[in-house]
């Protein structure tokens, strides 16, 4: 397949570079996922991948507006509760993931980095519980100037206000779904699109048009979110909407990556 979630990251930099762009005042995007089942038509990386792909065109954007910025290598050693039962959903503990996420905001500060803006993409909430954690101990133990980056949903879905010190409030981005009308929210239309779009190699496209809708209820998805064994009984599959929709679906994330970076612009100027 012979995508690389390193490339335009510090990971293929020669520590010269980052050294150069440090003493340029470079900012740094941290994009955070998790290793996960997405159901029988794309593999486990999709919520890699996503955060991987949002931090590396937010970065275009930036330095198309003369701010300096480095990717941080993503990280995928997260939380999975929804998805835990199925084979390949690596989990960590809590502590584990707050701790490493800490290290690495220290391993930033002490290079000179003071601005990290971290881009998520996974939902499980003790996994951004651990994220909003570690964020807000480093800010106040370093000093550093992280920030999580939440659309409106995701604010009020986690209990925030939207005005906390270390949340940039994203407004949320319309997609065209089409109107299947279906709880699309992991693995389905969106995700596949989005993949299709930037990864197409990473999904068995055949096999995602023949897939059913799972057509969910909201108390199908409380249930879902139980997790685990619950979960698996919900949807044995391992998705949850529409893959065979995906092509009904915008999954270019290039007005994401103009939002965060006018977001960014005003943060850090």
């Amino acid at each position: 397949m012979g995508y690389s979630i390193f490339d335009e990251t510090m990971v293929d930099m020669a520590w010269p570079q980052i050294e150069e762009a440090v003493k340029e005042g470079a900012i740094a995007l941290f994009p955070t996922g998790v290793i996960e089942a997405h159901g029988p038509h794309m593999g486990l990386g999709v919520d890699a991948y996503g955060s991987y792909i949002k931090c590396k065109l937010t970065r275009r954007c930036l330095e198309a507006k003369g701010i300096r910025t480095l990717v941080v290598p993503p990280y995928y050693w997260g939380i999975n509760n929804a998805l835990g039962s199925f084979y390949g959903s690596f989990s960590v503990r809590k502590d584990t993931m707050k701790n490493l996420l800490c290290d690495i905001f220290s391993s930033l500060k002490r290079w000179g980095i003071t601005d990290v803006f971290n881009i998520n993409h996974h939902g499980d909430p003790e996994h951004n519980s651990a994220i909003f954690e570690a964020i807000e101990s480093s800010r106040e133990k370093i000093g550093i100037n992280a920030y999580s980056i939440l659309s409106v949903d995701e604010v009020k879905r986690f209990g925030f206000t939207g005005r906390e010190d270390f949340i940039i409030v994203m407004e949320d981005i319309e997609e065209n779904a089409g109107d299947s009308g279906y709880i699309d929210i992991h693995a389905g239309a969106e995700e596949t699109s989005m993949m299709h779009e930037y990864f197409p190699g990473a999904v068995d496209a055949e096999l995602a048009k023949s897939l059913k809708p799972t057509n969910l209820s909201g108390d199908d998805l409380t249930e879902w979110r139980k997790g685990w064994e619950i979960s698996r009984k919900v949807t044995p599959l391992g998705y949850v909407g529409n893959p065979a929709g995906y092509m009904a679906v915008n999954g270019n994330l290039e007005k994401f990556a103009e939002i965060v970076a006018c977001l960014i612009e005003k943060r850090v100027k």
